[in-house]
């Protein structure tokens, strides 16, 4: 009897130390911070500066986080701009802001789906244009409702904003600097489209393939499969960056097609702790579309 009484015991302590798969709520990262959990969320969500925004492009109506407020991450893109996808430039970003009603002095938790960039790609956006206090929902909306918590039809309520944007000028790097930086030796270019687009068969610009000296990881590839897309552990995504050549030492200059992808493993860099990063807006809608720019398309040897 004590003998089972031991065992049972060795199998509770078990199931408490180990994670289950799909749930990160027990994962820590170097920067756990930026990574908030459906519990938290949940507990906070009368707080007052605790805003919570809605980056998806349509079902806010249908059900959201109660309180969320709606925002279509789409309108991050700047129409004028020659690259289609570009980021908007700082007083369009504070206009958005302020529609949004956001503040400066405000915890932003952003969400989506939990696989798509578009909560990524506002969580950049806030930190380029200086905002500090920025974090994602693990998991997104579908995390949400796996653990079955409340969705509202409600729309949130009215508040007064005041978002002041502070440019961190040093984040973003343009087609002059991505030269210079091919075959750097403490500088990687990461390609986080699909293999396909970096190996030159998916072709989505006037030309095929990558720039030279870049390595290779799809963005999603940091996500659990299964019905709630958490974020893999940090052990396994730090093994995957290892063997993708990206490194803390060495300043990470990351790119995809319009720098969607890229936001959503910039995001994954801050959280594993990487300090040295870049991100190159025009990306391969730039890069791809240049006929004088250098390029790798291993479709073609």
């Amino acid at each position: 009897m004590r003998k089972l009484v031991v065992l049972l015991c060795l199998l509770l302590m078990l199931t408490i130390l180990v994670p289950m798969k799909g749930s990160a709520r027990e994962v820590t990262y170097p920067n756990n911070d930026l990574l908030i959990s459906v519990e938290e969320t949940a507990q906070r969500l009368n707080e007052e500066h605790f805003i919570i925004v809605d980056t998806r492009s349509k079902g806010y109506t249908e059900g959201h986080i109660p309180g969320a407020l709606p925002f279509d991450a789409a309108q991050l893109a700047d129409k004028s701009h020659p690259v289609d996808g570009y980021l908007v430039r700082a007083e369009e970003f504070e206009r958005l802001m302020n529609e949004l009603e956001i503040s400066n002095e405000d915890e932003i938790i952003v969400y989506d789906d939990g696989d798509d960039t578009a909560a990524t790609r506002l969580f950049y956006a806030l930190e380029l244009y200086g905002h500090k206090k920025v974090r994602v929902l693990n998991g997104g909306l579908k995390a949400w409702k796996a653990q079955g918590k409340e969705v509202s039809t409600t729309p949130s309520e009215e508040r007064k904003g005041s978002f002041k944007a502070n440019m961190q000028a040093n984040l973003e790097v343009e087609q002059d600097y991505v030269k210079a930086s091919i075959d750097h030796p403490n500088k990687v270019l990461f390609d986080v489209r699909s293999k396909a687009e970096y190996m030159g068969e998916d072709v989505r610009a006037k030309r095929g393939g990558h720039i030279p000296s870049a390595v290779n990881l799809e963005w999603k590839k940091v996500l659990e499969d299964g019905e709630v897309p958490y974020f893999k552990g940090a052990s396994v995504i730090e093994q995957m960056l290892e063997e993708a050549g990206v490194t803390r030492e060495k300043q990470t200059i990351i790119y995809c097609q319009k720098a969607e992808r890229a936001s959503h493993m910039y995001f994954t860099l801050r959280l594993m702790g990487f300090e040295h990063l870049r991100m190159y807006e025009g990306s391969w809608e730039e890069w791809g579309n240049d006929p004088d720019t250098p390029i790798e398309n291993p479709s073609e040897q």
